[in-house]
């Protein structure tokens, strides 16, 4: 797979099995969007990232590592796309590590600005 936002967004879109127009109709944009970004002619919007992943049931992290609004590496936003593969509970609970962990990191920088 491609690193473009756009490319990312298709696979996403496509392993959801839906148009589009669906993706569009979910997150409450237009189908015009979705297709500009697909073709990685615009950049989202922190706002439009939010209805993105949404829409498409997904940990907005994902999304923001991938339009470069994130510092958090990559590595670790793949490692955390595999919980697709876990029960509903046990991805929940990846879920809670995942986030718990990235608001240390994101404390930790902050702390180390401060010194």
């Amino acid at each position: 797979m491609e690193n473009s936002f756009g490319k990312y967004l298709v696979h996403l879109r496509e392993q959801k099995s839906i148009s589009q127009r669906k993706l569009a109709e979910l997150a409450g944009v237009t189908n015009s969007t979705i297709s500009r970004l697909e073709a990685d002619l615009v950049t989202p919007d922190l706002k439009t990232l939010e209805k993105l992943a949404n829409a498409l049931k997904i940990d907005k992290a994902f999304l923001l590592t991938k339009c470069g609004y994130s510092e958090i590496p990559e590595e670790f936003v793949i490692i955390a796309r595999k919980t697709g593969e876990l029960s509903e509970e046990k991805r929940a609970e990846a879920y809670k590590i995942f986030n718990d962990t990235i608001d240390k990191f994101l404390l930790d920088d902050d702390d180390d600005e401060e010194d």
